[in-house]
């Protein structure tokens, strides 16, 4: 009787976890779906690669960028921290602020404009939206964070093969990360 019990007991908890499981299973598309739309809003919405390049490795040839933007490859940021410096900026840095709200109240560092002062960062020419900002947030950390070495197959990937601006990049990284 008393592992009958314990039967009844552990069914609501097995059936919890099975939907749970199936949740996180079918997530797994929508989740692929906002990481490409992250790409799209990275590359042609938010203009990311004018300042941190193609690849997200800090290298622009672009006349846009101020220079040395830091290579998002290798940054040890967390996603809600990468989130965060989409939406706020950064502060005494060239890195704008994609919220159209940044600083007009303390959703940003728990910081206002008047806080600031000269350290204000220049709001981007385009602004986003928050669900952008997640999408662009969840492909930096998934796709570019952690990425190792820029390869020729990366490079094709993204500008299509046969490109001769990839030709400077080996067909694997050496010492990569993925």
């Amino acid at each position: 009787m008393i592992c009958l019990a314990r039967l009844h007991a552990a069914a609501p908890l097995a059936a919890v976890a099975i939907a749970a499981l199936a949740l996180l299973a079918s997530a797994s598309p929508a989740a692929a779906d906002g990481v490409a739309e992250g790409r799209r809003i990275w590359t042609e919405k938010a203009g990311c690669p004018e300042c941190h390049g193609w690849s997200g490795d800090g290298f622009s040839s672009s006349f846009h960028s101020e220079g040395a933007a830091p290579s998002l490859r290798k940054t040890q940021l967390t996603r809600d921290q990468i989130r965060e410096t989409i939406q706020c900026g950064r502060p005494g840095t060239p890195m704008p602020n994609f919220d159209r709200f940044a600083y007009t109240d303390k959703r940003c560092y728990g910081v206002t404009a008047e806080d600031l002062g000269d350290r204000m960062p220049n709001r981007a020419p385009t602004t986003l939206q928050s669900y952008e900002i997640d999408a662009v947030a969840d492909y930096v950390a998934t796709e570019i964070k952690g990425a190792g070495e820029v390869t020729r197959d990366e490079c094709d990937a993204f500008f299509g093969p046969g490109k001769s601006r990839c030709d400077r990049y080996p067909e694997t990284a050496s010492g990569s990360s993925r």
